[in-house]
């Protein structure tokens, strides 16, 4: 499976058509500015995705949460298609979607197989700590600030989801909100590559080993067996 930048720019590119009806939209390129971020026991408590039946195509993005400003901690579950060594066919991943390309940030969320649940080849269920800052012997730790989770399919083929597939998010604790001085991108607080600290004036990074957009493993799933320390 590979990765790219061109597959994870379908995410923050939202495009819709209805036709046979008449609408007059409004489109607005906004900034967090005036939300504060939220008090703990304002946001839901879980949120939880029923798959069965969907299709995600390739370079698809399906949102289980936005929490925009709002980033949390918190406990992910999913049950969902892999093939015959467990790996995912589609990509829990987790961070920041923003109105600005140059401010979202993702990456693939830490997970572990639950095999004792799973039957591989067909649907297999899998744990994340959200953020995976706090584990140890964690392969691929992700994004460290987050506010957005969903699954994206960086296949070539359809992903059709079977009866009982679902991915559940489960918070425990709202820990800051996005805005200045916390942001992704350039001008937040966010160590490299979490930020860009070379951008230029149209807000690309002139160095690429500075580049915010999402860094994905090269070539495989990251799987750990971390020891939980606590959020």
């Amino acid at each position: 499976m590979k990765y790219s930048r061109s597959n994870i720019l379908l995410m923050v590119l939202l495009v819709g058509a209805i036709s046979g009806a008449i609408f007059t939209y409004n489109f607005a390129i906004g900034a967090h500015s005036f939300e504060t971020g939220a008090a703990t026991g304002t946001l839901p408590n879980a949120v939880t995705v029923v798959l069965a039946g969907q299709v995600l195509q390739p370079g698809d993005y399906l949102p289980l949460a936005d929490y925009s400003p709002n980033y949390v901690t918190g406990h992910f579950l999913a049950r969902i298609p892999c093939d015959s060594t467990g790996t995912p066919l589609v990509i829990p991943v987790a961070g920041h979607v923003d109105e600005l390309p140059d401010r979202t940030w993702l990456d693939q969320a830490q997970l572990n197989l639950i095999e004792h649940v799973s039957n591989k080849g067909k649907t297999c269920v899998y744990h994340s700590h959200i953020p995976a800052v706090d584990l140890t012997q964690v392969g691929n730790p992700g994004a460290p600030r987050i506010t957005d989770i969903g699954l994206l399919n960086l296949s070539d083929k359809n992903v059709v989801f079977r009866t009982g597939n679902a991915m559940s998010f489960t918070i425990l604790n709202v820990v800051g909100n996005i805005n200045p001085p916390n942001n992704y991108g350039p001008g937040g607080n966010m160590p490299l590559p979490y930020s860009c600290a070379d951008s230029n004036s149209d807000g690309a990074c002139d160095t690429p080993a500075h580049d915010i957009y999402p860094k994905f493993p090269s070539g495989s799933i990251s799987f750990d067996n971390g020891t939980h320390a606590g959020h």
